[in-house]
């Protein structure tokens, strides 16, 4: 007989969360028997369509959550698929407990991953950055494909990430998608956050990342040199989307901003102090506040594309990796050969702009919002020409207070 298999997505009413959005749940029915489980996905009830079980109209929200819906359906069927190949009888609960992958009842590692990413969207802009986003999207993506490559599944469950899992996955990142190690040691550092949230939720007993050591490689900070940066602020450009990226580059070399700083700075952000101009915001990244004197050069820049509205931001930047694709040709063109990123202007700012120009290291550190001083001692020790300089300074006066005879044979 023909089994009678059907999926659909419902709104959960009686539970409405704190933020006023339903949940969304999923039930599987076989032949007239059937089960529910949550997706972890919510959705203002305005724009669930009751017909189509899916959101209305065709906002960002709307095609995300659609799309992760139709992901689910598939995994789903295909948990329906690989339960008809292994039992004559199939229930609603086994397809359940093939979707996710363990007990009846437990959360899989890609659907409990989905909605942390989810969680984190709805907060970008606020306190959460657009690329910290895209990072747990791609740490997500890989582990999705190394379950499907090692388990021939879209998901696992929780219960099933244990310390083999960390090392296999970890190993794969480095054979299989040829990663470096800092790169692998940005996404498993994502990867034991999201562990360390389940356990925090309940929904795993221990945490698998327990004693298992995560190592970087220690990588030169790259920066414009002096002349490098004069040479940049003098280039003209015809296409007006480079000339954007290269003045939004610049503005964050002369104020340390990060690109989602700049990326969200506005006339707001611009405060006057007995006369003067100074940039007053806080790091989207910790939150912590920034204060930086307005120099002339980064102000003509934000008139240059300032509208007349405040609130508007004044550099419209789409993202970081399409701002680094036309910089890297901008640099080129200038005879600037090394690899740059738009993050390396942060660096300039630390290194070319402020303490080789004898600023102290500690107005620095605050100026660049850092929460340690030991994060900006790290520049101090790539610029070897600040060392160089502040020990000609001193040497004077070393030299007329320590007058230490030498013979002749001692001269080199």
């Amino acid at each position: 007989m023909r089994n009678q298999f059907k999926i659909l997505f419902y709104l959960k009413r009686k539970e409405k969360l704190r933020s006023g959005r339903l949940p969304i749940m999923c039930r599987i029915s076989v032949n007239g028997r059937f089960c529910s489980f949550s997706t972890f996905l919510s959705v203002d009830e305005r724009l669930w369509h009751p017909d189509r079980k899916r959101l209305s109209g065709r906002s960002d929200e709307a095609r995300r959550i659609n799309a992760l819906l139709d992901e689910i359906h598939y995994s789903v069927y295909d948990a329906y698929i690989q339960a008809l190949r292994s039992s004559d009888e199939v229930t609603p609960q086994a397809v359940r407990r093939g979707y996710l992958g363990g007990e009846e009842g437990s959360v899989g590692l890609i659907s409990f991953f989905n909605q942390h990413n989810a969680e984190f969207e709805s907060m970008v802009g606020l306190n959460r950055s657009k690329s910290t986003l895209y990072k747990y999207r791609y740490v997500c993506n890989h582990l999705r494909n190394y379950i499907i490559q090692r388990y021939n599944r879209t998901d696992i469950s929780l219960q099933k990430v244990n310390r083999t899992f960390v090392c296999d996955f970890h190993r794969w990142l480095a054979e299989a998608m040829n990663c470096g190690t800092n790169t692998m040691w940005i996404y498993m550092i994502a990867f034991k956050h999201i562990m360390l949230l389940a356990v925090s939720r309940g929904l795993l007993g221990s945490n698998p990342f327990t004693g298992y050591k995560l190592h970087s490689e220690h990588t030169d900070k790259n920066f414009l040199m002096k002349d490098e940066l004069r040479r940049l602020s003098c280039v003209t450009l015809d296409s007006p989307a480079r000339q954007l990226v290269l003045d939004a580059f610049l503005f964050s070399c002369f104020t340390g901003l990060s690109f989602s700083d700049v990326g969200k700075f506005s006339m707001n952000d611009i405060v006057k102090r007995n006369g003067k101009l100074y940039v007053s915001t806080h790091r989207m990244k910790t939150g912590t506040s920034v204060d930086v004197p307005l120099l002339r050069v980064p102000h003509r820049l934000i008139m240059k594309y300032y509208d007349g509205d405040d609130e508007r931001a004044i550099f419209r930047l789409t993202s970081n990796g399409w701002c680094n694709r036309l910089l890297k040709t901008t640099l080129r063109n200038a005879g600037i050969n090394r690899r740059l990123t738009f993050h390396s202007a942060r660096h300039t700012f630390a290194t070319t702009v402020t303490l080789a120009n004898g600023v102290p290291i500690e107005v620095v550190s605050r100026m660049l919002g850092h929460t340690d001083i030991k994060t900006t001692q790290i520049y101090a020790k790539v610029l070897q020409t600040s060392v160089s300089s502040e020990m000609q300074r001193i040497s004077k006066n070393i030299d007329s207070y320590y007058d230490i005879p030498v013979r002749r044979s001692d001269c080199i």
